[in-house]
């Protein structure tokens, strides 16, 4: 199992999206600068690699 198939990309590019979208038209965050993008890409990847890593361990429990 790789970090780069299909389901990982899609799963990072969602994390990406609805969190941010969240902040924003909940009002925590009202301007798109730099920070905004640097939160919203930290909680994707950070997110992603946790999905990853608890999947590998749940597979690699099974077979």
């Amino acid at each position: 199992m790789k970090i780069y198939e299909t389901r990982f990309l899609i799963f990072f590019v969602v994390m990406l999206v609805v969190p941010g979208a969240i902040s924003y038209y909940g009002g925590w965050d009202t301007k798109l600068d730099g920070l905004f993008v640097l939160k919203a890409f930290s909680i994707a990847f950070f997110m992603t690699v946790l999905y990853y890593l608890l999947l590998k361990n749940v597979l690699g429990r099974r077979g």
